[in-house]
């Protein structure tokens, strides 16, 4: 793979555009059947050798048991020592999932690609990663763990969240792509660097001033129109996705410039954006600048010295002229 390639690769992560969910092989097991992981099955599923929570012997500190057709897993807790559990692409419940709440000590729990229509478990004093990607969740209700720092709940039906930030004061890793949110509001955790919201209804902006410790902020594929909520107490945003929304006017990108660390920008695919000459991807380049003169990437695109340097003197240009931005957004500069 070439540099090329790879840079293509990296982009496409950083986009979301890969496919970190795959749809596992269609099992020849019945849905109306019940499956239970028996006790040697669970055993040929532990791995990665480790101590243990005593710190005076060694034992399997991994369990996976994903892709199995499983609509019972209660075997799981007599593996006392595990402290990482995948129980993804399997068929359990809610229910099914609440055995794994005995285990004091685990710090993972994966289940994508299953039935559950609650996150509402026992709170487990330890637990630092839950998924549930891909589920039949409605609500972020009940959700509940104080060490909890990556919480994915992307691909479900949640309309709005409502996470108690004092039961996930830890959280800085937070997944809520492919749902029908309509605004940010709810996401209150001041320590998040992290969020991610692609592939929503999200039409307006409220909360981010909570959001102080925020370095990434995926909101690709929404409804968004105005850039109005963005707030200077967000002083550590770095990485901001606006591809393809419906953002009309290009001077709304003027009110990003309360983001001091604002580095990365993407706003590809949307109204203003529209297909252009290489003459117009100057042109709007340097309007970008003009407005946002700390970039270091726009697009797919980093922002070379050049650029900024013309960019400096079209804003000098425009400030001896009278011109603002809103003006450029029905005379753009030739």
């Amino acid at each position: 793979m070439d540099k090329e390639e790879v840079e293509s690769k990296k982009y496409d992560e950083e986009e979301g555009e890969t496919e970190r969910y795959p749809t596992p092989k269609s099992s020849s097991i019945f849905d109306d059947t019940t499956r239970a992981l028996t006790h040697s099955e669970a055993g040929e599923c532990l791995h990665m050798l480790g101590k243990c929570e005593s710190g005076l012997g060694y034992a399997y500190l991994c369990l996976n048991a994903s892709n199995k057709g499983l609509t019972d897993i209660r075997v799981i807790p007599m593996f006392k020592y595990v402290l990482y559990v995948d129980v993804s692409g399997n068929r359990l419940t809610t229910e099914a999932l609440r055995y794994l709440t005995s285990m004091k000590y685990l710090l993972m729990i994966r289940a994508d690609r299953n039935h559950v229509t609650s996150g509402e478990l026992e709170p487990m004093p330890y637990l630092q990663v839950l998924t549930l990607n891909k589920n039949k969740l409605t609500s972020t209700s009940g959700i509940s763990h104080k060490q909890l720092e990556c919480l994915e709940l992307n691909h479900n039906n949640i309309e709005e969240v409502t996470l108690n930030p004092y039961d996930l004061e830890n959280l800085k890793h937070f997944e809520l792509r492919g749902n029908i949110l309509t605004t940010t509001n709810g996401i209150f955790f001041p320590r998040l660097t992290r969020l991610f919201l692609a592939e929503n209804q999200i039409e307006k902006l409220e909360g981010l001033e909570i959001l102080v410790n925020l370095t990434t902020l995926h909101l690709r594929s929404n409804k968004l129109s105005n850039l109005t909520g963005f707030d200077s107490r967000c002083v550590k945003l770095n990485y901001l996705n606006l591809r393809n929304n419906e953002i009309i006017k290009l001077s709304e990108l003027e009110k990003l410039s309360c983001l001091p660390a604002l580095e990365t920008l993407v706003i590809l695919e949307n109204p203003t954006v529209p297909d252009r000459e290489a003459e117009e991807e100057v042109a709007y380049r340097h309007i970008v600048l003009a407005m946002l003169p700390n970039l270091t990437r726009i697009d797919k695109d980093p922002v070379l010295f050049d650029e900024k340097r013309e960019a400096k003197e079209f804003r000098r240009q425009m400030l001896r002229d009278g011109t603002k931005f809103p003006d450029l957004d029905t005379n753009p500069p030739n």
